[in-house]
């Protein structure tokens, strides 16, 4: 009984060293993904741009870096990120001030950007950054189902990125668009299904890290614009959102443009993808007019 109580002990001794020894491993092997989303992630930690793009696939396929580096003759990356809003940006912002500060943040707000839900759940992707990064760790435990026994294990917080890894590995990386994703095709209308708000609650969670996005940029002297970018047609059609926001950033005195009914977009099907997207023709096109605006 005693034997085996002793061989119990080895054998749970040895899976804790083995976790430790390979959460070392990884954490380091980490750093150098190049793909997928934590390449996204890590490329945009360690940007040094002057201008930082911020938002969620919104941001990521309309704003092109090279239009605005050329405009504004300023450095330029685009760190926007599908699938995630407020907290990321405002986990990636204040990172990204460790190490360089950058000169403009470009803030594209999706006109929903302050009741969509669905980001809490998608905040446990964020786990390899929790022992790193700060203020990573402050927005992943926003997550109401995140729990501490998800980082017992040193390894078990790195089984999402592995795909990422291998992919890093066997292929090349291609010629930087700097985080810009250019989409292309054009809207299908016989296939089109308009998303339309409705009387979704705001999430005042959201509106607190807007604010502190808000007063990070304040206080590192940071130049703040922020966006609503084109739709092909509009679903905060009460514009109950879009006046929450002009509310907050015209108390603050924030730059605000919004295209989101802009005569030059709006429900010109040559410019758009599907309904909350541009396609690559009209990214440029509204990247330049913004360029133009911001200069």
């Amino acid at each position: 009984m005693k034997q085996s109580i002793k061989y119990s002990i080895l054998f749970f001794g040895l899976i804790v060293i083995i976790d430790l020894i390979s959460g070392v491993i990884f954490e380091n092997l980490f750093k150098q993904i190049k793909f997928g989303d934590y390449g996204v992630l890590n490329k945009s930690l360690s940007s040094d741009s002057e201008i930082l793009i911020l938002g969620s696939s919104r941001a990521v396929h309309h704003y092109n870096p090279k239009i605005f580096s050329k405009g504004l003759n300023k450095s330029c990356y685009n760190a926007g990120f599908g699938g995630q809003g407020l907290f990321l940006n405002y986990a990636l912002l204040k990172e990204r001030i460790k190490s360089q500060p950058p000169k403009i943040i470009i803030l594209d707000l999706a006109p929903n950007i302050i009741d969509d839900n669905k980001t809490y759940n998608k905040l446990n992707l964020l786990l390899p950054y929790y022992k790193t990064h700060l203020a990573f760790k402050e927005i992943i435990q926003l997550n109401p189902e995140f729990s501490k026994l998800e980082l017992v294990s040193s390894l078990y917080v790195y089984n999402s990125t592995l795909y990422d890894f291998i992919r890093s590995l066997l292929l090349k990386e291609k010629k930087s668009n700097f985080g810009f994703v250019p989409l292309e095709g054009q809207i299908n209308e016989n296939k089109f299904s308009p998303f339309i708000l409705e009387n979704e609650k705001m999430d005042n969670n959201k509106i607190t890290y807007l604010n502190k996005i808000i007063n990070l940029c304040e206080t590192e002297n940071i130049r703040l614009i922020s966006v609503i970018s084109p739709t092909y047609l509009k679903f905060d059609q009460k514009n109950r959102i879009i006046d929450k926001l002009k509310t907050i950033l015209n108390k603050k005195n924030i730059e605000f443009y919004d295209y989101s009914n802009d005569t030059s977009f709006y429900q010109k099907k040559v410019f758009f993808k599907d309904q909350l997207h541009l396609n690559e023709v009209g990214a440029d096109i509204f990247s330049n007019d913004l360029a133009e605006k911001i200069k």
